[in-house]
C-alpha cells in the first residue's frame, strides 16, 4: 500500500523529470536522497507544483505529445489515487484530475491515457460539469 509519504519518491522514481523541481523545492544536492517523512504534508502543494503544472500540463498542450511521458504520468496517477483514502482521492481529483478542464487539448490528449478508477472519476467529473461533447463521461474502453 502507498502512503502519503511514499508518493514523493514515487512520483520521482516513476516520473524523474520531475527529479530538480523536487531538489529544488527540498534544497538537496544533485542525487541526494529524498525525504521520506512528513512529505504527505506537502502532497496538495507537489502534487500542482512538482508534476501538474511543470510536467502534465505542458506535455498535453503539445501537438504531438510523448506517449511514454503520458503513460508514466498517468500510471502514477492512476497508483496514488487507487486504495487510497479520501483525503488523497481528493488531493488527486483537485491537483490533477480537475485541471485537464483548463484547456481542451489537456483533456483530449490525456483520454487515451486514462486508466481505471482515474478514467472512472475524469468520466464523472465530465457529466457532473456537462462538459461539451462529454455529457454521457468518456466512452468505454
Amino acid at each position: 500500500m502507498i502512503t502519503d509519504d511514499d508518493v514523493l519518491t514515487l512520483l520521482v522514481e516513476r516520473i524523474p523529470e520531475t527529479r530538480h523541481l523536487v531538489e529544488e523545492k527540498y534544497e538537496l544536492q544533485q542525487d541526494e536522497a529524498l525525504p521520506t517523512v512528513d512529505t504527505g504534508l506537502d502532497l496538495y502543494a507537489n502534487l500542482i507544483d512538482l508534476l501538474t503544472r511543470p510536467v502534465l500540463l505542458p506535455a498535453l498542450e503539445q501537438a504531438e505529445p510523448d506517449s511514454n511521458l503520458l503513460r508514466r504520468c498517468f500510471g502514477f496517477v492512476e497508483d496514488i489515487y487507487d486504495g487510497a483514502g479520501e483525503h488523497r482521492r481528493s488531493t488527486v481529483y483537485f491537483q490533477i484530475l480537475e485541471c485537464l478542464l483548463e484547456a481542451r487539448p489537456y483533456l483530449e490528449n490525456a483520454i487515451p491515457y486514462l486508466r481505471g478508477s482515474v478514467r472512472e472519476r475524469v468520466s464523472h467529473m465530465l457529466q457532473y460539469y456537462e462538459v461539451e461533447c462529454y455529457e454521457h463521461g468518456l466512452p468505454s474502453l
